[in-house]
């Protein structure tokens, strides 16, 4: 799905809440960071995917901003929610890779069984006597 994104290439944003504004009834609010084109998409898909019958009203995600039309009152929790639900599932979507500490050494392959092994005695333990 991102494998088109380049490695170096790692977009975030947040929501600037204190640029909000309510005009006819439609929200506009900025983004802070560096969001692309392709972040934009993706948080619009991950709204569309959220709010799929649209309760939030009309949602438009640029780079710069989010807008949505026919906020209602009383509605604002509920949509501060969505929209950062979708602001943090496209961030972790464009993370950089976790960094990779290396082989395990013999010692801590060694333990790692060791510990993974007491879930076949807990689960002989667990069992009913016959």
């Amino acid at each position: 799905m991102l494998a088109a994104m380049a490695k170096d290439d790692h977009p975030q944003a947040s929501i600037d809440w204190a640029s909000a504004a309510v005009k006819d009834g439609e929200l506009t609010v900025a983004l802070a960071g560096e969001p692309s084109t392709e972040w934009a998409q993706r948080a619009q898909a991950v709204l569309e995917r959220l709010d799929p019958v649209g309760s939030s009203g009309a949602v438009k995600v640029t780079k710069a901003r989010i807008q949505v039309k026919a906020v209602t009152a009383g509605a604002e929790d509920d949509l501060r929610h969505l929209l950062e639900g979708a602001v943090q599932q496209a961030n972790a979507d464009f993370a950089p890779p976790e960094e990779s500490h290396g082989e395990l050494s013999e010692a801590d392959s060694a333990m790692t069984e060791a510990f993974r092994s007491f879930s076949d005695e807990t689960s002989e333990d667990d069992q009913p006597a016959q």
